[in-house]
């Protein structure tokens, strides 16, 4: 005989193979029982949940010829003939490939005719959404008013596009996603009669992956059996087989993007890609990623929210604490965005960089979360000025450059004037061009404590030289206004004290332009849009 699949084998044959759907099986088993069978069911539930698998259960329990408690015997002749699929009295219709109102038409007529050998003819149709408005138009009188002797069994993955003239008529079922719990448990129980030698963990794997459909799991097993050599499914290779990313990819990853380490992150993900991960995969475990440190962040009881281990919970927690919550949302919508866009184009690789990148370059991104974090940041400047009104105190055991604090104000409506960085800074007198590179972003922000003109203007410009002691800074030609704003001692200073800071090393720094012909009014405007209508630039001649 040739070989069955899994999802066939093991398909319910009475009500109580089907699980996760107690409450409907409990009402079918009930109105059977009490001969209050309704002439119009509509099962409604997303694939793999068992509608039509309970529409051939039902079929066989109301023409059943030793029917016990509700459930069909599966021996007489009614339900041998429904299991091999010959008995003329139960037709199954795929509305998918039948949408016409011909079809329909052809149906009612036969509705007309008494059942040839059993007590009910049973008409399941599935996917009944796919069916045109004239053939639900033509269904609608006979599923209001059948023969006695029939009985309607719909099924449907969509039910807002079932008209609602035709759901009235029916007594409607919602089939919920299988818990995973219940599906480990059946995924055992065909792993033990199979012979199959199978870890807990990787059931688990096969169900998170699943989605709440049974058959699916079902497949996934028989793929990863098909996969095992010596009868014994491995969870690496299931993972292999699925495309799957692993955590301590998604821990690294998301450390990397936590740091704005954009080289390491872009790197990682080309990795990881590089491995023959599915793209559309990866980026949904990073989603999930992203929502299990935004329950661990908001949530006391993390435990209850997350289907993961002790250990792994704990990793999420130490790294939720290097994130705020507004910023977990923004990686999440990010991430979201990105998945919405990788379904309609073929350059999804370069879709999920673009997205890893954004996360990382807050500069770039715009959103709401954005900007909330943006003031959550100043809110904090802001408190601390007004707790510290003396000169900047700046811890050596604090890791961020962002916490650097400015001095008190002068006045009201005054700019902060610049104090001095006191650290102890290392005489090595040798910078090198990758460090000033990469912390740039840091120098800038670092600048904005103490004068918000200057890393307004000195973010337009690049580090594109170091050498010794000394950084190049070079900006655009129609910047030329910025280099020379910056030229001036008092802001040099500040940028060569912020410099020497961040590098742990005493920095000059120069300044250069590609061409001296400037748009000052281009700068101007540029520089207002990163530092706020309400920060005067002055302009000197």
């Amino acid at each position: 005989m040739s070989y069955v699949a899994l999802y066939r084998k093991w398909r319910p044959q009475v009500f109580g193979d089907i699980i996760g759907q107690e409450p409907i099986v409990k009402t079918i088993k009930n109105q059977i029982i009490s001969n209050k069978i309704p002439h119009a069911y509509l099962f409604c539930g997303t694939r793999g949940t068992g509608k039509t698998s309970t529409a051939k259960i039902l079929s066989k329990a109301v023409n059943c010829l030793n029917l016990k408690d509700g459930e069909p015997c599966n021996e007489c002749e009614m339900c041998r003939a429904v299991n091999d699929g010959t008995l003329i009295d139960v037709v199954e219709i795929d509305a998918a490939s039948n949408t016409g109102v011909d079809n329909i038409r052809d149906l009612i007529e036969d509705v007309k005719y008494p059942p040839h050998i059993a007590k009910y003819k049973v008409y399941i149709i599935d996917e009944v959404h796919m069916l045109s408005l004239a053939a639900f138009n033509a269904l609608l009188k006979t599923i209001e008013e059948p023969p006695e002797h029939v009985i309607f069994i719909l099924a449907t993955t969509d039910p807002q596009k079932v008209p609602p003239t035709i759901l009235s008529r029916c007594q409607r079922f919602d089939f919920k996603r299988i818990k995973k719990d219940d599906m480990v448990k059946r995924l055992r129980m065909v792993a033990d009669e199979n012979g199959v030698l199978v870890e807990d963990k990787t059931l688990n794997l096969i169900s998170s992956v699943s989605d709440g459909a049974m058959r699916d799991a079902l497949s996934i097993f028989d793929q990863s059996i098909a996969m095992s050599d010596d009868g014994k499914v491995e969870y690496k290779d299931v993972e292999e087989m699925l495309g799957l990313t692993s955590d301590k990819y998604l821990f690294d990853l998301v450390s990397y993007m936590i740091n704005r380490d954009v080289d390491n992150s872009v790197k990682l993900v080309d990795d990881i890609i590089s491995e023959g991960k599915d793209n559309m995969q990866f980026i949904s475990s990073l989603i999930k990623h992203f929502r299990n440190l935004l329950m661990v962040k908001v949530s006391n009881s993390p435990e209850e929210l997350i289907d993961a281990s002790d250990d792994t919970i704990k990793m999420l927690k130490d790294q939720a604490r290097g994130l705020r919550s507004e910023e977990i949302l923004r990686a999440i919508n990010i991430m979201v965005n990105a998945e919405n866009e990788m379904k309609n184009t073929a350059s999804s690789r370069i879709v999920l960089e673009m997205a890893v990148v954004k996360f990382c370059k807050r500069e770039y991104d715009s959103s709401a979360e954005t900007i909330l974090s943006r003031l959550n940041n100043l809110e904090e400047k802001v408190n601390s000025i007004e707790m510290n009104k003396g000169a900047v105190k700046v811890k050596p055991s604090q890791p961020s450059l962002k916490k650097a604090q400015p001095v008190k104000k002068e006045t009201e409506n005054a700019e902060a004037k610049p104090a001095k960085i006191e650290e102890n800074i290392k005489n090595t007198g040798n910078v090198s061009y990758e460090s000033a590179k990469k912390s740039f972003h840091d120098v800038i922000e670092l600048t904005k404590s103490f004068k918000a003109t200057i890393a307004a203007l000195l973010s337009l410009g690049e580090v594109v030289d170091a050498k010794g002691d000394t950084v190049v800074i070079q900006f655009p030609k129609q910047y030329a206004f910025s280099r020379d704003k910056l030229k001036e001692p008092e802001d040099k200073k500040i940028i060569e004290e912020c410099f020497s800071k961040v590098l742990q090393t005493n920095v000059k720094v120069n300044f250069k332009v590609e061409d001296e012909d400037g748009s000052i009014d281009e700068s101007i405007e540029i520089a207002r849009e990163i530092a706020g209508d309400d920060v005067p630039i002055i302009i000197e001649d």
